[in-house]
């Protein structure tokens, strides 16, 4: 099976390690540089003169020169790992700023943990800053919102500094539930472009609380869109198909262009087998001929709604082709990628492909399209 389409892991030499942490990649000399994070040179070869004071070390890598753009992002870990974190060549950017998490989802990818990691919020917003991306960068944990008033100050300090940068947060939108803080979220939302994923598991409080492994979050979360929409945050819907809730993805739909406001967009995606999915794929992974009309049941039902359906993570030879026209290439590219039979397969150029964590028993298997 091949490899992933972008790599974003790197091991350099170095004649000392380099310090952990965040910093901006430089290839030449920084062109009026901001300094939100220090400046590492990556070169080709070593150098034969003294370090430029306008960088704090050096790290040699031919692979890692020819893979990143200068002012990209990496993090370096263990004195000679580096991992880019934000690309120009990337499809998809995104930041995690906390890996805690009030639920415990079956099929979570980044598993939760109650270490203070404060620091992951302040160096995504330096981060975000230095990249200034004009374009979308995401947002994830964990849940970004149970930092409450500093992540409003996160967003005060990218309003400031990146203007031009949009963002996705992937939230489980239960602090929405608070008025005040939904308020003061939308005072934000009017100065710089933001979206709010927010997953919705069944239209049933208790198969929503199952999978996301909380009681009362369906609650909050309910509570919390309602909120969120009525202010006129943007909101785009998440649904995941799991064995407890595939046979009621229309009714998902349905009460959610009942219920709520200013949904943007339902998404169905894909499961990714990663974290705890990969412990829990028995009882929670369902084949996807088995559902294949529920899905276009949802996608009727977005359609009587008047909301936008998109359908994320799933081959196309894995959906009915009525449901080919509603799906695009979601994967992030540092996890994408496409097994030898996709070759001879006429749609591999608009297919979203596979998650390279499915290889082995995750793993189903590709019907190329002729």
């Amino acid at each position: 099976m091949s490899e992933v389409l972008r790599n974003d892991i790197f091991r350099f030499s170095s004649e000392l390690p380099v310090q952990q942490g965040f910093y901006r990649l430089c290839k030449f000399k920084p062109e009026n540089p901001q300094f939100y994070l220090p400046n590492l040179l990556v070169t080709e070869t070593q150098l034969d003169s003294p370090l430029p004071a306008y960088f704090v070390d050096s790290v040699t890598s031919k692979v890692l020169f020819d893979s990143i753009d200068d002012g990209d992002i990496g993090i370096v870990n263990n004195g000679n790992m580096l991992r880019v974190i934000l690309s120009r060549r990337a499809n998809h950017n995104t930041v995690l700023v906390t890996e805690r998490c009030n639920n415990g989802c079956l099929f979570c990818s980044q598993p939760p943990k109650t270490g203070n990691d404060d620091w992951l919020l302040n160096q995504s917003a330096l981060a975000i800053a230095s990249f200034s991306l004009n374009g979308v960068v995401g947002v994830s944990g964990g849940e970004p919102l149970l930092y409450g008033d500093d992540f409003l100050h996160f967003l005060d300090f990218l309003i400031e500094n990146s203007p031009e940068t949009a963002l996705h947060v992937l939230t489980n939108g239960r602090k929405f539930a608070d008025v005040r803080f939904t308020l003061r979220m939308k005072e934000r939302s009017e100065k710089m472009r933001i979206t709010f994923g927010i997953p919705l598991y069944s239209s049933r409080p208790s198969v929503h609380d199952y999978l996301v492994g909380s009681e009362g979050a369906f609650d909050e979360t309910v509570r919390g869109l309602i909120n969120a929409g009525n202010s006129g945050i943007n909101i785009e819907l998440r649904i995941i198909p799991t064995r407890a809730n595939y046979n009621e993805l229309d009714s998902i739909v349905e009460f959610a262009g009942r219920v709520f406001s200013n949904i943007n967009q339902i998404s169905l995606m894909g499961l990714e087998s990663t974290g705890w999915a990969r412990k829990n794929w028995s009882s929670i992974f369902i084949e996807h001929d088995i559902y294949s009309d529920n899905i276009l049941s949802a996608v009727d039902s977005a359609y009587r709604s008047g909301i936008p359906l998109t359908i994320f993570n799933y081959p196309l030879c894995h959906l009915p082709e009525r449901a080919w026209q509603f799906s695009t290439q979601s994967i992030s590219d540092w996890k994408n990628y496409y097994p030898q039979e996709c070759d001879t397969c006429t749609r591999k150029s608009s297919c979203a492909g596979y998650f390279s964590s499915s290889k082995g028993r995750f793993h189903q298997p590709p019907r190329p399209i002729i």
